[in-house]
């Protein structure tokens, strides 16, 4: 009875797995492939763009905070994008931003004055593109995203000048 009773106890659980409703599994919604492929072009350059900044700010500056903790992010808030694409058999595709072509600042200060600007730039696209009725593995890595944007990166650049 008991191996009968435990049976029944896996049959149910292993029923109720989805394996589809995964955060890391691709899942479908309203928009076309098109409208999600340029959705996750928006996300993946801005944080580009992101990036090629802070990279900007350490080669004119050096390693200071808290540039060298946010690019970090900044390259696992794209590597996290990234892999969105991945999930879809998309080609990840490359940055239109260089360290050559993003500002330059006089100072660390105005950096820091900058980074708060383009944080919440960048938490207002988000706050955009989540009005989208997205798959639910693209709105979990664009609201991890902008939480991180939120929550650290903003005030940390909001304390560094």
């Amino acid at each position: 009875m008991r191996r009968l009773a435990g049976w029944m106890l896996m049959t149910a659980v292993l029923a109720g797995c989805d394996t589809n409703s995964s955060p890391t599994s691709p899942s479908t919604t309203g928009l076309s492939t098109a409208t999600l492929t340029a959705t996750l072009e928006r996300a993946i350059q801005d944080e580009y763009r992101a990036e090629a900044i802070y990279q900007g700010v350490l080669g004119d500056f050096g390693p200071v905070l808290p540039f060298t903790n946010v690019l970090g992010a900044e390259e696992r808030h794209s590597a996290a994008v990234g892999r969105l694409f991945a999930a879809r058999s998309l080609a990840v595709p490359p940055s239109t931003s260089t360290v050559a072509s993003v500002p330059h600042f006089a100072s660390v200060a105005a950096a820091c004055a900058a980074g708060v600007v383009a944080e919440r730039e960048n938490i207002a696209l988000y706050d955009e593109l989540l009005r989208a009725d997205l798959p639910a593995d693209v709105r979990q890595v664009f609201s991890n995203n902008r939480s991180a944007s939120l929550v650290n990166h903003l005030p940390a650049f909001e304390r560094c000048y």
